[in-house]
């Protein structure tokens, strides 16, 4: 196949050292946070997704949207025992983007259990265009967590989505947001 023709290939060969090395630095600095949260207290569960995917309402036979997170086997039983929809109201996002894709940590937050679940991830904004005008005309944005086969985890809902979306501002490091009641079924 000629890589010329193949637009998987060509962006593959665009993500070179400066992508492998912000992913490893996002590993480091989510295994820093969590182990900070746990000085203070928390209980904090890092959940590994190897593959993150934006997804538009229009790109697959259902209506959900947003960012598809690939959750291993070995990481399932984890995101399971500490996922609770309705407990998790805030969340921070720690990272950058380059070129277009986000390195992220995302920290969901229960407040009040203090206890929090750290989603490493990497995704391309510059394919995301329709994902993001599916979170502005739902006016929310979520995240599905699924099994390498298809099994459903769970998902979160955010209501304030920039975070997600866009690098946070060069002046700071986080951005906090809150996560408010589900109030549709988001296409989960």
């Amino acid at each position: 196949m000629d890589p010329e023709e193949d637009a998987f290939v060509r962006q593959r060969q665009r993500f070179g050292e400066e992508h492998i090395t912000a992913w490893e630095q996002t590993l480091e600095e989510t295994d820093m946070l969590a182990e900070d949260r746990r000085d203070d207290g928390w209980e904090t569960t890092v959940v590994m997704v190897p593959h993150t995917d934006t997804v538009s309402r229009d790109m697959k036979d259902h209506d959900r949207f947003g960012l598809m997170h690939v959750v291993p086997n070995n990481y399932a039983d984890a995101f399971v025992e500490a996922y609770d929809e309705e407990a998790y109201t805030e969340y921070l996002v720690y990272g950058d983007a380059i070129d277009g894709v986000m390195y992220v940590a995302i920290e969901l937050i229960d407040p009040d259990a203090k206890r929090s679940i750290f989603v490493p991830c990497k995704y391309d904004m510059t394919t995301a265009d329709g994902m993001t005008q599916s979170a502005v005309d739902e006016g929310a944005l979520y995240s599905h967590f699924n099994t390498i086969s298809g099994e459903t985890l769970g998902r979160f809902r955010y209501e304030e989505f920039r975070p997600l979306v866009a690098p946070p501002d060069k002046d700071s490091a986080t951005t906090v947001a809150t996560v408010d009641e589900p109030t549709g079924n988001g296409g989960a």
